[in-house]
């Protein structure tokens, strides 16, 4: 018996004792099983949980066609059992509901408050797996043996499904060329059909965000045509009344489209949610701080494929020192060299190495600040008065953990010898090197000039 007549079947069968299956159901059935049968060496070797996201899909859909329950990741098996109700089989997540119904296009321009929606309700078919699965044997679809023995270290997960296709993440380690990173860690995103395997290059639902440069895979074709509406970032991201993060300098890094991997184990940072925005999340990436009583973090959206997408530092309001209007009318915007490194503030309570963009001290004393000038948009900026106790903390901390190596001789230098450029408190201060800007919670984000964070020889 054909595949045809076989599915035919058993649409006649199961339609006597529930609702009628509709021809489009029973094409996307058909579909899922020819390329089941084309693609069996990929599915196969990650077991009954990874063909989850599309062999899953024509079970579920024809045995429970009006369920509306997510399955529970801990009930999936980790082999088929044929004894199983079709409703155990693994699905990444509900159904989606659709937030419109205009043609699925990219669009120039998409209003704030269409993005949102479609984030909770996607045109785009897509369905995301609670937690990625572990594809590691399924490498073989996008390498050939050599490139898997010679290459670098792979990780490949299962994230999802849309449509007939499914849906992987493929996580690169950094790579180094004489010690040096010549690129970090990233994450490319495929789908795998009866055609083949594809590199999703520009996910956002607007034309104008970045589409990744290159991908690994010596398999796959780009694909700049596949897009979600689950991986679109709105223009500006709510966390407070009159409080945004911007997102314009985000969307247009090509290295980080569909976000960088979460650091796990013993690397992993806190993430805290500080705004839902259907399927992202906005969190706060905590970084250690070196100063009691401080919290330091930077900000990140937190994608349905479990990656971190880092909001770029010009998005961040108040992280701009250049932009300051001072009070006492001096012009600090070219203090500092330019470079890319020094465009924007850092953290006070971390290292110069640290990726923290804000800093807030549990112990903030109104009364120990002053107001000394406002941002390019209006907000009031406050610096340390004389006497602050953080202010005093935050230059100590800087100061002793300055270092370099003096080239002629291989001497280890420190402090003012290795070229910090404040010895004293009062030169910090006087500086106006450290300042803050209220954030979302009323809390005071508090920000330090680059030329004040601690001078290092490399970081590692």
């Amino acid at each position: 018996m054909n595949l045809d007549q076989m599915l035919n079947g058993a649409r006649d069968e199961i339609a006597q004792a529930t609702a009628p299956i509709d021809d489009r159901t029973l094409t996307r059935v058909r579909g899922t099983v020819r390329r089941a049968r084309i693609q069996r060496h990929t599915f196969e070797s990650v077991g009954a949980a990874a063909c989850a996201g599309v062999l899953g899909l024509g079970a579920w859909t024809l045995a429970s066609s009006d369920s509306t329950a997510p399955v529970d990741p801990a009930t999936r098996s980790a082999t088929p059992d044929p004894s199983l109700a079709p409703t155990a089989e693994p699905s990444p997540t509900d159904e989606p509901t659709t937030a419109d119904d205009g043609p699925v296009e990219r669009a120039d321009e998409i209003d704030d408050a269409t993005v949102i929606a479609r984030l909770a309700a996607p045109r785009t078919g897509e369905r995301w797996h609670d937690e990625p699965i572990d594809a590691s044997d399924a490498l073989d679809a996008l390498f050939t043996p050599d490139e898997l023995t010679n290459g670098p270290e792979y990780h490949l997960t299962l994230v999802g499904d849309r449509e007939v296709s499914a849906i992987y993440a493929l996580e690169l380690p950094a790579l180094f060329e004489d010690d040096v990173v010549t690129w970090g860690t990233r994450v490319e995103l495929y789908e795998i059909d009866e055609d083949g395997p594809r590199a999703i290059l520009c996910p956002s639902a607007r034309t104008g965000d970045a589409c990744a440069e290159e991908f690994s895979s010596s398999k796959a074709v780009a694909d700049r045509d596949t897009f979600y509406d689950t991986l679109t970032l709105p223009a500006s991201l709510p966390l407070a009344e009159g409080w945004a993060l911007s997102t314009e300098a985000t969307r247009a890094d090509v290295t980080k489209v569909v976000g960088v991997p979460a650091p796990t184990g013993s690397a992993a940072q806190p993430l805290t949610p500080v705004a839902e925005l259907g399927a992202l999340t906005v969190v706060q990436r905590g970084v250690r701080s070196e100063i009691d009583g401080a919290r330091s973090f930077s900000y990140a959206v937190l994608t349905p494929l479990r990656t971190l997408v880092p909001v770029a530092d010009a998005d961040v309001p108040g992280l701009d020192y250049r932009g300051i209007t001072w009070d006492d009318g001096v012009d600090r915007s070219k203090q500092v060299a330019d470079g890319a490194w020094a465009q924007y503030a850092m953290a006070p309570a971390v290292s110069t190495c640290s990726s923290a963009q804000v800093t807030v001290d549990a112990g903030h004393d109104p009364a120990q600040w002053r107001t000394a000038g406002s941002t390019a948009d209006g907000r009031d900026v406050v610096v340390p008065a004389a006497g602050n106790p953080f202010a005093a903390a935050v230059h100590r901390w800087q100061l002793e953990h300055s270092g370099t190596i003096d080239t002629d001789t291989g001497e280890t230098l420190t402090g003012t010898d290795a070229g910090y450029p404040y010895a004293t408190v009062d030169a910090f201060l006087d500086a106006q090197s450290l300042y803050g800007v209220q954030g979302p919670d009323g809390e005071w984000n508090l920000h330090l000039r680059p030329e004040a964070s601690n001078v290092v020889w490399e970081c590692v």
